[in-house]
């Protein structure tokens, strides 16, 4: 990597500077409270505030976060002024966290903003204690390669940019802390093994265990990493310092400071929860243990590593896949490097690299117990080992000439998701006036109460089971609303049965009405999900009603086809008109009917609607039993039929209990035009056949 000493001191400002700025950016775009957690950590500091003690964990607004260690919310309690200021929110029903098919938002904008502000400022100790952590990984790589500062800087920069980094920052969370308190043992146990083992440092590691300790309970793996490092090196190295004066020292400088830091805090869980860490109140507030499958935990750790690079607000919030490849391009480059540098015998000192492993090795063990018993699936709680990661990536990149250009794309990928992935995420739909309405929207004038669907766009001109259906609705206010409405999208699908459907706020849950202006409509973008195991191909008929406000609205039939048509069961048998082929046919014979299976292949859509018959019978007399019908009972019409499509129809004859005779007779099929009765003329290898009526076989006429 092309940097020179004397640059990079000025690069790391800068890039500290872009952090800040970056942060700043991300505080302001999302949303009060749309942060994993971020209500129950500013309550839980805010009670603090309000009370003068240290809350309790219950069924309160600070709920699980009042089981976590102290520190953090000790801190925040000093800034808030107005302890009783709260901001008024409301939960929002239709919140789906962790989805990124819902409502994104966990609370209903209001226009009320009371309390808003305090919450943002108090994101800034965040952004603060984040900068402390760069300060800090920059330091480390500074004493890892004293002759190779350009590995440093692009260390930070990693960081630094990387999205999911700057989010945690922008937002009240005790992450940053333990973050940052992590970083800072690390550096301090680098210094302790490269510059010398001091008692003033052992202190300082101590206290900064201890704070570590009353931070989160990531602390205490922090303490068992730090142990066994110590002994490790004692073991090996300390000889030369006194194996017991050097055990002597840690015990005095660095364990006994750290326990009388958090001691008390261990004590009083003991006492008030009958668990030192209260971690089982901690997780009985979040909802309990649970069992995890394979397949379940496998999907999870796809996710943490995807949050670990970018995912928001309640993790309801993504970028587009090309953020983790991204991501993903620079950590296998790094690896490559890794992989050459080792090939190449480059000097690599592996005890200490060990020593750093250790403890992301320690990390990733804690967090998947935790995962086991709780969802845990977000990357930021391996964050606390972004020191050694960071390291490890910047030395790979290093070993490439143009490698800082990694540091250039994470930069780019974090400015992406600030201007443009959240603000889309939580933007309001847009507002027009009347005259603004699209000529292709059809008008609709259905009112519920002060509610008016004013009019709705074109539908798609085809969907697929299991896939997203967005719809575009024009509504209006033309009264007074007290209480949010609820939007109900309802799909019927094959025999009317549920197809789908959609509870939700007005724009996707961010502009309920009651914040609608009176003169202008709202473009309201809906997406609700079709049923993945719904029949297809199939018409669907779609509404539009207002929750406990009245009867539904049609607002349009959808056709629905497979994500990929099925091979055609074999040669062609028969030809009606110009491409409807028929190459399956079965016929199933039950109790009082004969089931009869036909499969059709479309060469060339049909002109107009025609109706199939089934007739039993000579032909030309009337039929003993027929059963004529549209396609598909109904719900796949012929005027629907696409070239390239295969599909199989079933219809159902019944039979009657007395007919005219007791032998059997043979079955048709045909389509005829239901308005003028013309049968559709039928081919059988370029014949045309009598009456236009295939013959399916020879059958019974009666149950008897």
């Amino acid at each position: 990597m092309i940097l020179h000493l004397d640059r990079s001191g000025y690069l790391a400002a800068v890039i500290l500077l872009l952090y800040g700025l970056l942060t700043i950016g991300y505080a302001m775009v999302t949303p009060v409270f749309e942060a994993p957690d971020e209500n129950h950590h500013f309550y839980t500091a805010q009670s603090i505030a309000a009370y003068g003690r240290l809350p309790i964990a219950g069924d309160n607004l600070a709920r699980q976060e009042a089981a976590q260690p102290p520190l953090y919310y000790l801190l925040l309690a000093l800034l808030i002024r107005q302890p009783e200021e709260t901001p008024a929110l409301r939960l929002n029903p239709y919140a789906q966290l962790g989805e990124t098919t819902g409502n994104p938002n966990l609370y209903v904008p209001d226009a009320n903003e009371t309390g808003h502000t305090a919450v943002r400022a108090l994101r800034l100790v965040s952004m603060f204690l984040g900068g402390l952590t760069l300060g800090v990984i920059y330091q480390a790589g500074r004493l890892m390669w004293p002759s190779r500062p350009g590995r440093a800087v692009l260390a930070l920069a990693l960081v630094a940019f990387l999205p999911q980094f700057n989010f945690l920052h922008a937002a009240i969370s005790n992450d940053s802390l333990i973050i940052f308190l992590s970083s800072f043992t690390i550096w301090q146990v680098l210094r302790l093994w490269l510059r010398g083992v001091t008692r003033p440092r052992l202190f300082w590691l101590g206290v900064t265990l201890g704070a570590a300790m009353l931070a989160k309970t990531a602390g205490l793996l922090l303490l068992v990493w730090v142990a066994a490092v110590a002994g490790w090196w004692w073991w090996r190295a300390g000889a030369a310092y006194g194996r017991v004066a050097a055990a002597r020292d840690f015990v005095l400088f660095t364990l006994l400071p750290a326990f009388l830091m958090a001691g008390w805090w261990f004590w009083r869980n003991w006492m008030l929860y009958g668990d030192p860490t209260a971690t089982s109140v901690f997780i009985e507030l979040a909802g309990g243990e649970r069992s995890l499958t394979g397949q379940r935990l496998l999907a999870e750790l796809v996710t943490a590593a995807q949050s670990a690079v970018a995912y928001f607000g309640w993790m309801t919030v993504q970028p587009p896949l090309f953020v983790y490849w991204l991501w993903g391009g620079v950590v296998l480059l790094a690896l490559v490097g890794v992989l050459t540098a080792v090939r190449q015998r480059a000097p690599i000192r592996w005890e200490l690299v060990l020593a750093l492993a250790a403890w992301v090795a320690l990390l990733v063990v804690g967090w998947l117990q935790f995962m086991l018993k709780t969802p845990a699936d977000q990357g930021r709680l391996l964050f606390p080992a972004l020191l050694p990661i960071a390291l490890a990536l910047a030395y790979g990149l290093s070993q490439f000439r143009y490698g800082w250009l990694a540091g250039v794309l994470a930069l780019a990928t974090s400015c992406y998701a600030l201007l443009v992935v959240i603000p889309a995420a939580y933007a309001p739909p847009p507002l027009i006036t009347i005259a603004e309405l699209p000529p292709t929207a059809r008008p609709m004038q259905a009112t519920w109460g002060p509610l008016e669907l004013v009019a709705v766009a074109p539908l798609p001109a085809t969907a697929v089971p299991g896939e997203p259906l967005a719809l575009t609705l024009y509504w209006r206010k033309t009264g007074h609303i007290q209480q949010p409405p609820t939007e109900v999208i309802t799909v019927l699908g094959h025999d009317l049965a549920l197809a789908g459907s959609r509870h939700t706020y007005h724009g996707n849950g961010l502009f309920p009405a009651t914040l609608w202006p009176d003169d202008q409509i709202v473009v309201d973008h809906v997406t609700v999900y079709l049923d993945a195991t719904m029949t297809s191909p199939t018409e669907t008929r779609l509404f539009v009603s207002i929750l406990d406000g009245g009867e539904a609205v049609e607002i349009g039939r959808l056709k629905v086809i497979p994500a990929q048509w099925p091979p055609a069961a074999g040669p062609p048998l028969a030809q009606w008109g110009e491409g409807i082929w028929l190459t399956g046919t079965q016929v199933l014979t039950h109790t009082g009917a004969l089931e009869i299976q036909l499969q059709w292949h479309i060469t060339r859509p049909p002109a107009g609607d025609f109706t199939t018959f089934i007739h039993l019978g000579d032909p030309t007399a009337p039929p003993l039993a027929q059963a004529d019908g549209l396609p598909r009972q109904g719900f796949y019409p012929t005027r629907l039929w696409a070239a390239g499509e295969v599909f199989t129809d079933t219809y159902t004859l019944r039979l009657p209990e007395e007919g005219e005779g007791n032998g059997r007779y043979p079955l048709h099929i045909g389509l005829y035009d239901p308005g003028d009765g013309r049968r559709l003329p039928l081919y059988v290898n370029g014949q045309r056949q009598p009456h236009d009526a295939y013959w399916l076989g020879e059958f019974p006429a009666t149950t008897r």
